[in-house]
């Protein structure tokens, strides 16, 4: 049955890796981190899977290298350092790390390849919408701006979203794995490492002042949201985390609101990368000294 359920989240991985790799984590995830063989026996099997599908055209170059590469390794990581006890700041700060270095040498290798597939696929898409409006009116001249709008926003920054979606479902797939589990507590105390800080600034730098690298700066600046996403959760955990993780029904409504509303997602990426410098998580402790200081005066 395990064997199936893993089977399964490969198959969801060919729609879309970052999904697959949502569905994986919680579903299989203690089997794999507790069964060796059966780890052994399924990313084999996932390297056959890619590899057969690949041959028999059922999958592209890229959509086999996002399978096999970005999520399996991905995965694979996840639950080595889980079961070597790493932190969750080592574990996130590797996974982001993976995946920058994977997408780069996609973007190196394949990045033509990609450019001609969308184009064809958003072509295609053009023709069989565009009978729907009159050729000349006001809304099919909106609806050829909405296409190339969204054609340049993939082009230029599908790298820095796919990692950060990446990145994402790996830790929303972490936190439904691991939130009955002692090591969810780590999430409270969690904090950004201080070499992102300095690259989110370097990156930040170069995008502003260096026009010819302002393109892959702002897609790594993306990148790093999910870990700074973390970070504001982290603190929001620490806050009101005893009664909050408690209501299945408040769980879902949070993870929900996080998929479908972006400003919620941005305003807890904020609290996470502003918590670098203010500490929010320790702004009740000068009180606390004061009142035991006041109590011991007394």
């Amino acid at each position: 049955m395990a064997y199936f359920i893993g089977y399964l989240g490969i198959l969801i991985g060919l729609i879309s890796p970052a999904a697959g790799v949502l569905f994986l984590i919680p579903s299989t995830g203690r089997y794999i981190m507790e069964d060796t063989r059966f780890k052994t026996n399924f990313f084999l099997s996932w390297i056959l899977i890619c590899v057969v599908f690949f041959l028999i055209s059922l999958i592209d170059k890229v959509q086999a290298s996002n399978l096999l590469i970005g999520a399996g390794i991905s995965s694979l990581l996840l639950f080595t350092m889980l079961n070597k006890e790493y932190g969750l700041g080592q574990i996130f700060m590797s996974l982001l790390g993976i995946n920058t270095m994977f997408i780069a040498l996609r973007q190196y290798l394949f990045s033509e390849f990609i450019m001609t597939q969308y184009n064809d696929a958003v072509e295609e898409f053009v023709n069989m919408l565009s009978s729907r409006f009159q050729e000349g009116s006001e809304q099919y001249h909106l609806f050829l701006e909405v296409v190339e709008l969204s054609k340049d926003f993939y082009l230029n920054y599908s790298p820095g979203v796919w990692i950060a979606t990446m990145m994402l479902c790996l830790f929303l797939g972490y936190y439904f794995l691991s939130r009955k589990n002692a090591e969810m507590e780590s999430l409270s105390n969690y904090q950004t490492h201080v070499l992102v800080i300095y690259s989110l600034i370097i990156a930040l730098i170069i995008a502003i002042f260096w026009e010819d690298q302002r393109m892959p700066s702002i897609n790594y600046l993306i990148a790093l949201i999910p870990l700074f996403l973390i970070q504001g959760l982290g603190v929001l955990k620490y806050k009101i985390g005893k009664w909050f993780l408690h209501s299945k029904f408040l769980v879902f409504i949070a993870v929900l609101s996080l998929i479908l509303n972006p400003y919620i997602t941005l305003f807890i990426t904020l609290i996470g990368l502003f918590d670098n410098w203010f500490d929010f998580r320790n702004f009740s402790k000068p009180e606390e000294i004061n009142e035991n200081h006041t109590d011991g005066n007394a």
